[in-house]
């Protein structure tokens, strides 16, 4: 089987830390440095046939089988390309590194894993039009081939909420009896004080 790759860079707007992110695997009509075209329409067979099967594509590591980095959790094809919505896997360790290089904007690419059912030649442009390809996996990359797909988001997790401390009875219980406690401590110092004045030591 002849899987080819086409990569896209990615430009995070927002970036926080559970790992959901949105944006475009492929831009349709846009010229890569691999002298290929993606036609509007070419992801649509492939995505009905995963729907059916209940499949996503993998979500990869620089396109290695043996590390996926997250699920991708929406595909779907608009005007522009192929719109993409993943989230990494934050209890990995490759995913919690995806997540830091793309929050310093170092993991600048995705990339497309696919196989061609059927192309055509744009002789005015000397590209290869793809019109039909199985999509297999979409790889986050270092480098990539074509500046036109973006990640558009990366959202964050939500901050674990602080509990609210109860204004109860307990409470205003707590309170005053804090302080009877320093009132008495400190009626106790006065008399100290008093005592040592009338009855002061000699000192050597």
């Amino acid at each position: 089987m002849n899987i080819k790759h086409i990569s896209r860079p990615l430009a995070i707007k927002s970036l926080g830390g559970d790992g959901l992110f949105m944006g475009y695997a492929s831009v349709f009509g846009e010229l890569d440095s691999q002298k290929e075209i993606v036609a509007v329409g070419a992801f649509k067979r492939s995505l009905a046939t995963l729907r059916q099967k209940g499949r996503t594509p993998a979500m990869l590591w620089m396109h290695d089988p043996t590390a996926p980095v997250g699920v991708w959790v929406s595909l779907s094809e608009d005007e522009n390309g192929l719109a993409v919505q993943g989230r990494l896997a934050l209890s990995t360790q490759k995913g919690r590194e995806a997540y830091e290089l793309m929050k310093m904007k170092a993991l600048t690419g995705l990339s497309i894993g696919y196989r061609v059912i059927s192309s055509q030649i744009d002789k005015k442009r000397k590209a290869r039009v793809l019109t039909d390809v199985d999509l297999f996996e979409i790889s986050l990359v270092t480098f990539p081939s074509n500046e036109a797909a973006r990640i558009s988001e990366v959202k964050a997790p939500r901050a674990p909420q602080k509990k609210k401390r109860k204004s109860g009875s307990k409470t205003k219980k707590n309170c005053a009896t804090d302080k009877v406690v320093t009132q008495a401590v400190v009626a106790r110092l006065h008399k100290a004080a008093k005592t040592l004045k009338q009855n002061p030591k000699r000192r050597k």
